[in-house]
């Protein structure tokens, strides 16, 4: 038998979204769920980031917020969450800008969404640093937004530091700060 259509499958909207119960993300209409909650490892991590972002922010007076699984309203059939984002804005409920930079934890269940769907999507939308973060491997590696809109590698991080330049504001970000907990144990 043939494998179903694309324009076969069903399209849901924000309003659907809206009424589900659970944690789902929406792209192009077509709804993910974000099942199961992720390891400890995972959250973890994901906590150190955006504790190394905090900071990092600290000497830059310009309203940048670093922010944990906010859901991203890019249009009426794509919603997202990423993991940990860096906004320069004052957002409302839900953000509706897209974020300066992006950090997603990779889990088994979401790799293939984190390296290919969101890295597509997060290009197109104008984020300008994207960091894919492998919690097995303790490495970070971390793209920048070109100017047609598509991301070059800057580089694989493990226990270097990097540099963000947010619209004038550089930010000093130690990715060895987010993995140490995890390399004192090798």
């Amino acid at each position: 038998m043939p494998a179903l259509k694309y324009e076969y499958i069903p399209r849901y909207t924000q309003k659907d979204y809206e009424e589900w119960e659970g944690k789902w993300e929406l792209i192009d209409g077509i709804p993910y769920a974000i099942s199961p909650t992720p390891v400890i490892k995972h959250q973890i991590i994901n906590t150190e980031i955006a504790r190394e972002l905090d900071e990092a922010i600290e000497d830059c007076n310009n309203g940048y917020i670093a922010i944990i699984e906010a859901e991203w309203r890019i249009n009426k059939s794509t919603i997202l969450i990423p993991d940990c984002s860096l906004i320069c804005y004052e957002p409302d409920d839900y953000l509706n800008k897209a974020p300066s930079i992006i950090f997603e934890v990779v889990s088994k269940s979401s790799v293939l969404k984190d390296e290919k769907i969101k890295f597509e999507i997060y290009a197109k939308e104008g984020v300008k640093y994207y960091a894919i973060v492998y919690p097995d491997m303790l490495v970070a590696k971390l793209y920048r937004l070109r100017d047609d809109n598509s991301y070059q590698k800057v580089g694989d991080f493990d226990k270097e530091s990097y540099i963000f330049d947010i619209n004038g504001c550089k930010m000093r970000f130690d990715f060895n700060n987010i993995f140490k907990r995890y390399k004192a144990e090798l």
